[in-house]
């Protein structure tokens, strides 16, 4: 019997031995930091490098941005934030936020076609008629379906759209018509969609980075560009080609985009002061954009740009043309859902911002639409096949 004892209270001082053998969890430990009480968030540094210059609408609003971010976190956020193109082009920062070397940048969904090749529903010619319809496009079911989709098949995470505005031909030859496009030769950005626009126009293009554009039009390598108005403004482009062509064919959008590792490792803390003030920017800027258009076209008029348009031959045309193009470019892709959206921009986005423009005054008349009217019919055109189950 006192053998079973001391066997007992051997073994229970060994085991109290044990327990005190252990350390307690640190106070700065995960397990410390469950056991209640809010633990300090750590400060952090975003590495934001950009190719856009600092005039441009998009690059003002991501300053905006940050300075609203690092306010409201009172500090704790900061942002190691770069510009105009120093650390690299869209396709080289593109490639290093996608490897994290970079945590954000600031590209056009054609730049992520390299990833995702569903892009190219993004950056379609003619896709948006209005800045309305933009906003419809890319913060509705669309734009949650694309965004979903490039987190699926990159390391990238889109966190908003801010516009540039519609693009327009500057030129030292005056073009009225789709004839006048030949023998121009044009610069054009390194992106398919582009090229091939610019082809079906008519243009001949050299492809260049756009900080090499002034010079090259300058010097003679081309003698026309098709850019928003404000970078034909900002950059002295309409000094070189006083003519101006209201094509609009493309409305240039920009998106930020992150590593999508990066956001996963925030606190949502963090998250939600960083998104709740990019979608305050983001409704500022667009706004802002869409006004700008009609204030760079005064500018440049009073600067003695002329502004120019095509034809109705040529309008009628053209959407003739990129209807083609819109059936190429989706049946490629391979993918029955990026037909679905397609159906989806036409039926759903199209509708309500005719009537909210009707309904301003700004357009009664479809049949004064000139390319839009015309991009109306295609549109109607590619949705009663889809419709009927033929292929585009």
């Amino acid at each position: 019997m006192k053998k079973l004892l001391a066997l007992c209270i051997v073994f229970a001082l060994a085991l109290t031995l044990c327990a005190c053998g252990q350390e307690a969890p640190a106070e700065d430990s995960p397990a410390a930091a469950s056991d209640g009480g809010d633990a300090e968030l750590e400060p952090i540094t975003i590495v934001f490098a950009t190719p856009n210059g600092t005039a441009n609408i998009e690059s003002v609003y991501a300053a905006k941005w940050i300075e609203l971010v690092e306010e409201r976190s009172e500090g704790k956020i900061t942002f190691d934030y770069t510009d105009s193109g120093a650390l690299g082009s869209y396709t080289e920062l593109l490639e290093g936020v996608q490897n994290g070397v970079y945590n954000m940048t600031i590209t056009e969904p054609s730049y992520i076609a390299t990833y995702v090749p569903e892009s190219a529903l993004l950056s379609l010619p003619l896709i948006y008629d209005s800045y309305d319809e933009a906003t419809a496009i890319l913060d509705g079911e669309v734009g949650q379906w694309y965004n979903a989709l490039v987190a699926e098949k990159s390391n990238l995470e889109i966190l908003n759209y801010f516009y540039c505005g519609f693009r327009y031909v500057c030129s030292e030859k005056e073009i009225d018509s789709l004839d006048d496009c030949k023998g121009v030769l044009i610069r054009s950005p390194e992106i398919d969609t582009y090229t091939d626009l610019l082809s079906l126009m008519g243009f001949s293009y050299v492809t260049m980075a756009f900080s090499e554009a002034y010079t090259s039009m300058d010097t003679g390598i081309i003698n026309a560009v098709e850019v928003p108005l404000q970078n034909i403004y900002e950059g002295g482009f309409h000094r070189l080609g006083k003519y101006i062509c209201g094509t609009r064919h493309l409305l240039s959008v920009n998106c930020i985009v992150a590593n999508e590792e990066f956001m996963a490792s925030l606190p949502e803390e963090y998250r939600e002061i960083m998104m709740t003030a990019l979608e305050e920017v983001t409704a500022e800027e667009r706004v802002q954009c869409e006004a700008n258009e009609q204030d760079y076209i005064e500018k440049l008029e009073a600067e003695g740009a002329v502004f120019t348009e095509f034809d109705e031959a040529s309008k009628a045309e053209i959407v003739e043309i990129f209807g083609q193009y819109w059936t190429e470019k989706i049946e490629a892709l391979g993918n029955p859902e990026a037909v679905e959206m397609l159906n989806k921009i036409i039926v759903r986005a199209r509708a309500p911002t005719r009537a909210r423009r009707a309904s301003k005054g700004v357009c009664q008349d479809d049949e004064n639409r000139g390319l839009s009217f015309g991009l109306l019919l295609l549109q109607r055109q590619v949705h009663e096949k889809l419709q009927a189950g033929r292929p585009l």
